[in-house]
């Protein structure tokens, strides 16, 4: 009787401390799989060490349980533990959708060459540049009343205070290509230059004072830049120099702003030493936030 109590005992302790023992991260953690194998390993020393003698039986007129018996009512005990594991938990990081807004100017298609010869060539008239010699450009009056420019660039618009010129930056930004004083070069395409005293419209990231209150000045660039540290400082070609028509308060500072500005364009170039500081002016300009 002795021997089947000890195995009970031992089977309880073992079902205990399997129900205890934190599960392997490797691998995961069944309980009732492992409290089975550790009662089977009992079992079967239990039954190797069972005595086979008649002579070892007890005299007890009491009914002795079998081994088997107590170990299966030991399992079920000890299965029926209840065994809190902690669900594994997943953390997502769900990156902040980015503020939509408006792409600059963007360059409309070059017209096709059936549009082109559809349409009438024309000599604009070109004002004078100082500092810079004018190269010729093609002009070709579209059958839409767009221009196309030098069969690569289209330009919509009349040019008034009604209808200006609409201009994308790699418009503007094609004067590189002739005009870098401080290598010598200093011709301008006419392409660029007949703009001047025109109005024209461009959109683009807008860069206000930092402290001021109000502002008559800023300045509308093709990157994004905060006037300081955050985004890619402008170029005289793909930023121009914007004089407002009245004074603007209200703006977000320390933000990305955006706008469309609209006025008269100036083609002039600001050089020190030979070096370009400033080559686009708008005067008059009105700026359009709800884009």
């Amino acid at each position: 009787m002795k021997i089947v109590w000890s195995i009970v005992a031992l089977l309880l302790i073992a079902g205990l401390i399997v129900v205890f023992q934190p599960p392997s991260p490797s691998k995961k953690f069944d309980p009732t799989a492992a409290i089975v194998e550790a009662a089977e390993a009992t079992i079967s020393a239990a039954e190797a060490a069972k005595p086979t003698s008649a002579t070892t039986a007890t005299t007890t007129d009491a009914p002795i349980p079998s081994v088997a018996a107590s170990a299966t009512a030991a399992i079920q005990a000890a299965a029926e533990v209840t065994v809190l594991v902690p669900a594994p938990t997943t953390t997502t990081h769900t990156e902040p959708s980015p503020e939509q807004t408006p792409e600059p100017t963007p360059e409309p298609p070059a017209a096709k060459p059936e549009d082109r010869a559809a349409g009438n060539e024309f000599t604009p008239e070109i004002p004078t540049i100082p500092q810079a010699e004018i190269l010729p450009s093609r002009f070709i009056r579209l059958p839409d009343g767009a221009i196309s420019v030098d069969d690569a660039w289209t330009v919509r618009g009349e040019g008034t205070k009604a209808a200006p010129y609409e201009v994308s930056w790699e418009y503007i930004s094609s004067a590189q290509e002739t005009y870098t004083p401080r290598l010598g070069e200093k011709k301008i395409a006419a392409r660029i230059a007949f703009l001047s005293g025109k109005y024209v419209r461009i959109s683009g990231y807008l860069a206000f004072p930092l402290v001021a209150p109000t502002a008559s000045e800023c300045l509308v660039m093709l990157n994004q830049w905060d006037g300081c540290c955050i985004g890619v400082p402008p170029t005289p070609y793909d930023a121009v120099e914007v004089k407002l028509a009245a004074e603007l308060k209200g703006w977000k500072k320390h933000t990305i702003n955006f706008g469309a500005v609209e006025g008269v364009f100036k083609v002039e170039p600001y050089l020190v030493e030979n070096w370009l500081v400033g080559l686009y002016l708008i005067e008059g300009a009105q700026i359009n936030t709800e884009l």
